[in-house]
């Protein structure tokens, strides 16, 4: 029980990171929900779960594919060192980058439920960001770690219900969030989820080293 509790709560972290997150999801989200409805908005969520959940499961089956030489010193240490290293970059990019707060109303190509879903699994598959994380999550503290199935499912699992609960009060409470951020909220937003960016970059690296 201990030992599922710790992955609970590890999963509980990294779902919380990425919930502070602010990226172009964060405005697809918000923008679609003021936009279109609170439908149009988790059908943009919903897109955006399953290309986490492929991502996921791809990541973990390319890992363990390549398990033998991952387990080589040498193979993990540049691979932790160049993951951590970009999520680092991203990381200072996420700080210095100046974003303005368009009060405009988003004019949406979409115009059903399935455009949204689509819109939202693409903005979010060729995200840089996100195979990079998966992936470094699955080689760094999952194969890794030599965490078996059934723990890598709680510790995954409890990620995405963090992301769907998250994303899915994201949508709901969208216009009033976009009410009260001024761009200097957006700043500070920036410089939180720049730092934690940072923070996992370098423990990745430190985890090889």
């Amino acid at each position: 029980i201990c030992l599922i509790m710790q992955y609970v709560i590890e999963g509980l972290g990294f779902g919380v990171f990425l919930a502070v997150a602010m990226g172009p999801i964060f405005i697809m989200l918000s923008q679609t929900a003021i936009e279109k409805g609170w439908r149009s908005g988790i059908a943009v969520g919903l897109g955006v779960w399953v290309s986490d959940i492929l991502y996921i499961y791809c990541s973990y089956r390319f890992i363990k594919s390549i398990e033998p030489t991952l387990n080589n010193p040498i193979f993990r240490i540049w691979v932790g060192t160049i993951g951590g290293a970009l999520l680092i970059a991203f990381g200072i990019i996420q700080i210095l980058k100046k974003k303005k707060l368009s009060q405009e109303s988003f004019k949406l190509t979409a115009k059903n439920l399935a455009q949204s879903f689509s819109k939202g699994f693409a903005v979010s598959t060729f995200n840089p960001f996100t195979p990079i994380f998966w992936l470094g999550l699955v080689s760094t503290y999952i194969i890794g770690r030599g965490i078996n199935s059934t723990e890598a499912s709680i510790l995954l699992g409890t990620i995405m219900i963090v992301i769907i609960s998250s994303d899915s009060a994201k949508v709901f409470l969208a216009q009033y969030i976009r009410k009260k951020l001024s761009e200097k909220h957006l700043h500070y937003i920036n410089v939180i989820s720049g730092s934690f960016l940072i923070v996992f970059g370098l423990a990745m690296v430190l985890r090889v080293l």
